[in-house]
């Protein structure tokens, strides 16, 4: 959504600054070929070791000191719970300062938070992706989740527009944040472009795959949520002529404590994992080599569940053919079975997914096509979208 957003607002004549941390920039570098798109990377070299431990030590602790921060002044609860984000947030608001915007679009919370110091908060288009609610912490954000919860509800306060990727996750947020209905726009999470009716050979080269085999893909993060340990476990009971390939675009996940559970999950199994890097404009492609596409997700809360026209991993399946298997939330499956794109189960019932879906995969791709085209292609959205923000 973000790229696609960028790249269709400097085709319409915008100038367009994209401003990111280099961390963040690194895990997944992106250049754009169209003219008017400046990337501006931050790159704090100076956020000391003592810093980085202070940033975990806040994480751990910080909803224990939730009722101090409501009572602080946001930059100052920024300074003490994010230390790096208020740094980020400093250096932001220099930038800006160099320019004129007609619009300005953070996207998530901590982008939305670091605009408080931005006087012309009727410019601010907040693309919120998270549905972030008022429940203690949890997986994703850890301790800290009040506070930064807190930080961003202060901020929603002084829109006037915001953005979701779907009509259910809008009414969701209006629930949780107390904002207007009729205020919030839709922009789905789905791929820019025509949907590819060719496949390539892109995994079942790298990791020479025999003709005869079918490839099953998950694309997307290595992390607990996204169930990829739970995935690794049914891979034995799958039929043999399978393998599944874990591809991530983020190599620090190799790392990780998770990482090395997963390898251990795979051991003696049909499993190859990618962390090849893969421009975004090359990825649909990649993903065309496989046959199915996995993606599923831990109910950790709303966020997770209403996980349609909001994943990534999802869309680019989509457009490049795959049939899908994914977890079985009410509107995905709903979804699915309707267009008739693959089947959403319990992760645990995968072998038997499958094999059913290994029988139909080729019958399938049509409806998989024109599903993507009519129903998440990015282009069919983003008119609406832009013709709503001039109003």
């Amino acid at each position: 959504m973000i790229i696609s957003s960028i790249r269709l607002f400097a085709r319409r004549g915008y100038s367009v600054d994209v401003y990111v941390n280099k961390e963040h920039y690194n895990q997944s570098p992106i250049t754009f070929a169209e003219a008017g798109i400046s990337v501006i990377i931050y790159d704090d070299r100076s956020f000391m070791l003592f810093f980085k431990h202070y940033r975990f030590l806040s994480r751990l602790v910080g909803d224990y000191f939730f009722c101090i921060a409501q009572r602080l002044p946001l930059n100052t609860c920024l300074r003490l719970f994010f230390p790096g984000v208020f740094r980020f947030m400093k250096w932001l608001n220099c930038q800006m300062a160099r320019c004129t915007y007609d619009y300005v679009f953070p996207v998530e919370g901590m982008s939305l938070i670091c605009l408080s110091s931005f006087r012309e908060k009727s410019k601010i288009v907040y693309f919120n992706l998270e549905l972030l609610d008022w429940e203690k912490g949890d997986i994703l954000y850890g301790n800290n989740k009040l506070v930064y919860k807190h930080l961003e509800y202060s901020m929603i306060k002084t829109l006037s527009r915001i953005v979701t990727p779907s009509p259910r996750r809008s009414t969701i947020f209006s629930h949780i944040n107390n904002f207007e209905r009729d205020s919030i726009l839709n922009l789905p999470v789905v791929p820019l472009g025509d949907g590819l009716t060719r496949k390539s050979r892109f995994f079942r080269d790298m990791f020479n795959i025999p003709e005869k085999h079918r490839i099953v893909l998950y694309c997307g993060q290595f992390v607990p949520y996204f169930q990829c340990i739970e995935i690794l476990q049914t891979v034995a009971a799958w039929p043999d002529d399978t393998v599944l390939i874990m591809h991530t675009w983020n190599r620090t996940a190799l790392k990780t404590q998770y990482f090395k559970e997963m390898k251990m999950a795979a051991s003696g199994l049909p499993v190859y994992f990618s962390t090849r890097y893969i421009a975004y404009d090359d990825l649909a492609e990649a993903v065309s080599s496989a046959d199915i596409g996995l993606a599923f997700y831990e109910a950790v809360d709303r966020n997770c569940t209403e996980i349609l026209f909001s994943s990534n991993k999802i869309g680019e399946y989509l457009k490049a053919g795959l049939g899908i298997v994914c977890s079985d939330f009410p509107s995905l499956k709903q979804f699915v079975e309707v267009h008739d794109i693959g089947m959403a189960v319990s992760v645990y019932e995968l072998p038997k997914a499958i094999k059913e879906m290994s029988e139909r995969i080729d019958s399938m791709r049509d409806n998989v096509l024109q599903c993507y085209n009519n129903e998440l292609r990015f282009e069919n959205y983003f008119n609406r979208f832009y013709d709503q923000l001039q109003i």
